[in-house]
Order: C-alpha cells, then sequence, then structure tokens
C-alpha cells in the first residue's frame, strides 16, 4: 500500500487513489499565501499544486 508524507503526517492509501483527494481528506493544506483562493480546484489548469515523488512510480 502506497504511503503518502506531507505536512508531517503519513497517510496509507489504496494503488492508484487521487493524490489530491487523499490529500484533502486528510486534512492535508495544498495551497498557500495566493493559491488558496485563486487555484482550478483540481482541474488541471493552474499549476499551484506541486509534489515532490520519491522511490517507485
Amino acid at each position: 500500500m502506497p504511503k503518502i508524507t506531507a505536512q508531517g503526517k503519513t497517510i496509507e492509501c489504496e494503488s492508484g487513489a487521487n493524490l489530491r483527494q487523499v490529500l484533502l481528506k486528510n486534512g492535508i493544506d495544498l495551497y498557500n499565501s495566493g493559491s488558496t483562493v485563486i487555484n482550478c480546484r483540481g482541474i488541471g489548469t493552474c499549476g499551484t499544486c506541486a509534489v515532490e515523488i520519491e522511490g517507485d512510480i
């Protein structure tokens, strides 16, 4: 089962789960500063969400 570490929390999720949805469900804030108000709400058009991936994908 994949593990996600963000903002000091480690979360396990199903393989193939939507990363954005998993983070939001677990109370992880995806945005900072002005992007909290101005973002695409997960459509994928603004580029304000960024992740760093370690290990095999």
